[in-house]
C-alpha cells in the first residue's frame, strides 16, 4: 500500500537547504545544527538563514524539509527575519 504523496515543490539553485528531522534537530546545506533545551528548531534556523541574509545584503531564498509532518516549502528569508513563501 502506498501512502499519499505531498506536492512537490522544485528547488531551485542558490537556495538553501534545510532538512528538519525532529524538533531540535535539523541540517542547513548539510551543516547539523540544534536548538537548546526547550528551543524551538525552526526559530534557530529563521535565524541562521536571517543571519545569511545579512551578510549577503539581501533575501536568501531556502527550500525547507520537514520530515516531522512530510512537509516541504521554499520560503525567502529577508535580513530583518521576515519570510514570504515563494512558489
Amino acid at each position: 500500500m502506498s501512502e499519499m504523496a505531498q506536492p512537490s515543490v522544485p528547488a531551485h539553485p542558490g537556495d538553501a537547504q534545510v532538512r528538519v528531522f525532529s524538533p531540535n534537530a535539523a541540517l542547513i546545506d548539510g551543516v547539523p545544527i540544534t536548538a537548546p533545551p526547550y528551543g524551538d528548531i525552526q526559530e534557530v534556523v529563521i535565524s541562521i538563514l536571517q543571519q545569511r541574509a545579512q551578510q549577503l545584503g539581501g533575501p536568501t531564498p531556502a527550500m525547507i524539509v520537514d520530515d516531522r509532518f512530510g512537509s516541504q516549502i521554499r520560503l525567502l528569508v529577508h535580513p530583518d527575519g521576515a519570510t514570504e513563501p515563494l512558489g
